[in-house]
């Protein structure tokens, strides 16, 4: 079942595939000794935004890529805070919109898929029992 929330999830989805996008492309060039971690972190970023744009179309996915990207992004607000002289960066700021975007998108699921069992009474409705 198709339902209003749904639509917004995947709507949410996208777009948060999309700030990941802009993420990959808001990174500093990779050179230095560093360059094998950049490029790794770089390959981790687009796999999320595929991962994220591939859950619009594949409902199976949509719980694991949100909890996924969630960790993800929290993982690098994380460690960008306890860095010291931390100064926000664009990177920074997209993350803290799609950790915020996956949460609503992770709450709609959540709310589309209790209707859904709730309409095919898997889930009792409250006062029955």
């Amino acid at each position: 079942m198709d339902t209003f929330a749904e639509r917004v999830a995947r709507a949410i989805l996208l777009a948060a595939g999309v700030s990941a996008v802009w993420v990959l492309l808001a990174l500093p060039p990779a050179d230095g000794a560093a360059l094998p971690l950049l490029l790794h972190h770089r390959f981790l970023i687009a796999v999320l935004a595929a991962a994220l744009m591939g859950a619009v179309l594949v409902r199976a996915l949509r719980p694991a890529v949100v909890a996924t990207g969630l960790l993800s992004q929290a993982g690098f607000v994380g460690i960008a805070l306890a860095m010291p002289g931390f100064s926000a960066t664009t990177a920074f700021y997209l993350n803290l919109a799609g950790m915020a975007a996956l949460l609503c998108a992770g709450v709609l699921l959540l709310h589309a898929a209790r209707r859904q069992a709730r309409w095919e009474g898997l889930t009792p409705r409250h006062g029955e029992a």
